[in-house]
């Protein structure tokens, strides 16, 4: 028997059984039209279906009605012209349409902004109106679902100024948008820009937008995403947008300074604005939705010709095994104002042991090693970073990177021959008996 949708007070079970009988001959497949079905059991086919579907969805809850072609297509129009920015003719947009629409629009200027190759303040401006963006966005999405989007005072009454009432901080709207754990990486990129719009509008720091460039990629990738999944494919960015040309990179001897070198120079304030996040939370290093970095790799045109560049961006995840220790020279891991992030290769730390005591290592052991110090998992365990003094775990590359921290401990640990064994598993080999 089907299932109901609603109450089924004063319905008989007959008619229930008489439902569900002519939902299954209409609905199988070799099904009868309704009108044929009215007529076999009512004696009448001329309402042509419509006394059909209301006995069906009186009685079962189950809607009969299917949309037909037409109707497809208006829907489908009207979504174009709302990819368009504009409202269909005849209806009226909503409150949270509004709001959609305004959040599109200010995304797609703050990208104006990013790809003007004569822009000045870039990031300044991109982050005025990125986070515009944003908080349209979250009160676009909790007003469709009915929830609270006012900042209200200490007694719960909405604050009202100049007879409107006045939206929460973006940061809180952000909050309630998007509440569960897989959307950290998402919220800390978005205040991450609030506190850059805060930090940097009216200042001129041409040097934090190559620094921001991971930040701002993901924040754009995280919109569309939320736009699209939330309020609907019509206020996508995606169809609207291409891949900027710009020389920068190549040829601008200013823009290949070490990142190093160019957070360097910034004013101490905003460097500890883009230390913050990854410093508190070393997990958002590897997190694509706070920060997406890309593989920077030159090819060679089948012309045989020497460009200038030619180039091909990989994710992370993407790069060839055969390319992946090339690359992993290229990530860039920021020296946090606190302290020194790991950022020594395995092959690294077992290099500088062996010249410190002498003693055999390979990677199975130091892997070992790392395991009963308690600085990976144990096997067979979630691989993450457990101690950031000593090794941290870029899931990007899924590999482990070593501080200078951890190669002290371990030539403490294992500088004699009962050490080795009892941290490793394994007796000790002289470097000179090889």
């Amino acid at each position: 028997m089907r299932g109901q949708n609603g109450p089924v007070d004063q319905i008989s079970p007959e008619d229930i059984e008489l439902a569900n009988v002519l939902l299954d001959a209409w609905d199988s497949g070799n099904g009868k039209s309704k009108s044929e079905l009215e007529r076999i059991h009512w004696g009448d086919g001329s309402s042509h279906g419509r006394r059909f579907d209301r006995f069906i969805r009186k009685t079962l809850g189950v809607p009969t009605r299917r949309k037909s072609r037409q109707s497809d297509r208006i829907a489908d129009l009207e979504g174009q012209i709302r990819s368009l920015g504009a409202v269909p003719s005849g209806l009226d947009a909503e409150d949270w349409e509004v709001q959609a629409q305004h959040a599109r629009d200010c995304c797609i200027a703050a990208l104006r902004v990013w790809n003007d190759p004569a822009a000045r303040c870039r990031t300044g401006s991109f982050a005025l109106l990125f986070v515009a963006a944003w908080n349209s966005l979250a009160l676009a999405v909790l007003i469709k679902r009915g929830q609270e989007w006012r900042k209200l005072n200490r007694k719960g009454v909405p604050v009202v100024k100049n007879g409107i009432e006045q939206s929460m901080d973006t940061a809180d709207l952000i909050k309630a948008t998007f509440v569960d754990e897989a959307h950290q990486g998402l919220r800390e990129n978005v205040r991450s820009w609030v506190d850059l719009r805060n930090a940097v509008a009216h200042r001129h720091l041409p040097a934090l937008d190559i620094l921001v460039i991971p930040r701002a990629q993901a924040g754009v990738l995280n919109f569309e995403n939320s736009i699209v999944d939330l309020l609907g494919k019509e206020f996508g960015l995606a169809e609207s947008l291409s891949v900027p040309l710009q020389l920068s990179g190549f040829r601008d001897p200013g823009v290949l300074k070490s990142a190093k070198k160019l957070q360097a120079s910034l004013p101490l304030d905003v460097q500890v604005l883009l230390a913050q996040p990854e410093s508190s939370s070393p997990e958002l290093l590897s997190d694509p939705t706070f920060a997406l970095r890309v593989a920077f790799i030159p090819t060679v045109p089948a012309s045989g010709r020497s460009p200038d560049a030619v180039a091909y961006f990989v994710k992370p995840g993407d790069v060839p095994d055969e390319l992946d220790e090339v690359v992993e020279r290229y990530v860039v891991l920021p020296k946090t104002l606190m302290a020194a992030r790991p950022n020594l290769s395995a092959t690294q730390v077992i290099d500088e042991f062996q010249r410190r005591t002498k003693f055999k290592m390979n990677s199975n052991l130091h892997a070992e090693a790392s395991r009963r110090l308690e600085v990976r998992p144990r096997r067979g365990d979630e691989e993450m970073t457990l101690d950031i003094r000593f090794a941290e775990y870029i899931s990007s590359f899924k590999r482990y990177l070593y501080s200078q921290a951890w190669i002290d401990r371990l030539v403490s640990e294992c500088s004699s021959s009962d050490g080795f064994e009892k941290t490793t598993g394994s007796k000790p080999v002289p470097m000179d008996s090889l």
